[in-house]
């Protein structure tokens, strides 16, 4: 038996492109059918029920969704914080003691199937959980001029989604990036319909202040992401601040330094 002739077939000079139009056909299913496995990683919770300040809300489809508040001092505005892929709201638990220390408020919350949060992750749900802590937000005193939607890498999507339906005090976006099969394939346009997250699409339609934030040398979501976020940006008030020498899970690590004292100050411009 010729299992090469099997396997392989016949030679013409339409192989390659049959080939090549099987391989993106199968991507193509991965891509539409299980992209949101590839794009949420959730880890092992890092947190007990016990956490200190740990409360639920529940979205419109009912998950149980796990947050934090840490209340801004008189006067000053509050970080809608969403946190990067691979870890949940008390991984970075550093850095809201370090924006609180600076009178900021925040909130911070975990995703559909992230820590303690019930569900399954999707762009959906995130869209779902992030629309949940807005309306308790703004439900309970705090006005949209006074809300900053922040998001970290993957937590752009839902930030800049929330963002182009309302009008927040401003935006932040850190390591963020133009839509999820964009960063996945790194192509200029996304190779496969059903894209997630559009961020660059959405953006357009946001003319608050916006401030980017991103590693020069981010080897996960290429510095590009941010800059083209930036000039497709509706708004007039807009600044792209680089990190020379971060990459993508180092950015604290080497632009701390910079980084509080830029959020302080935009949050200190915006709220005015």
């Amino acid at each position: 038996m010729n299992w090469k002739k099997i396997l392989i077939g016949k030679w013409s000079w339409k192989r390659p492109f049959i080939s090549l139009a099987c391989i993106y056909l199968l991507l193509g299913i991965i891509a539409v059918f299980f992209a949101d496995r590839v794009i949420f990683i959730p880890p092992p919770a890092s947190y007990a029920a016990d956490y200190p300040g740990l409360r639920y809300l529940k979205s419109t489809e009912g998950e149980s969704i796990a947050y934090i508040h840490m209340t801004a001092a008189a006067g000053k505005p509050t970080l809608l914080y969403s946190h990067g892929n691979a870890e949940d709201l008390a991984d970075s638990q550093p850095l809201y003691d370090e924006f609180h220390a600076g009178g900021l408020g925040v909130f911070a919350y975990d995703y559909p199937g992230y820590g303690l949060s019930t569900g399954t992750p999707s762009e959906e749900s995130t869209q779902r959980a992030i629309m949940a802590a807005w309306k308790h937000l703004t439900g309970s005193g705090i006005p949209p001029a006074s809300i900053i939607i922040t998001g970290r890498s993957v937590g752009g999507g839902p930030s800049v989604w929330l963002a182009s339906l309302n009008e927040p005090a401003g935006l932040i976006l850190i390591s963020p990036f133009k839509s999820a099969f964009t960063t996945a394939f790194d192509l200029p346009f996304p190779l496969f319909p059903c894209d997630r997250f559009p961020n660059l699409e959405r953006i357009r339609s946001f003319d608050r202040p916006l401030l980017v934030i991103h590693g020069e040398d981010d080897e996960v979501i290429p510095f590009s992401h941010g800059r083209e976020l930036v000039d497709a940006c509706a708004s007039a008030d807009k600044n792209l601040h680089p990190i020379p020498a971060a990459r993508h899970n180092d950015l604290f690590q080497i632009g701390a330094e910079q980084i509080f004292p830029l959020v302080r100050g935009f949050a200190e411009r915006v709220i005015k």
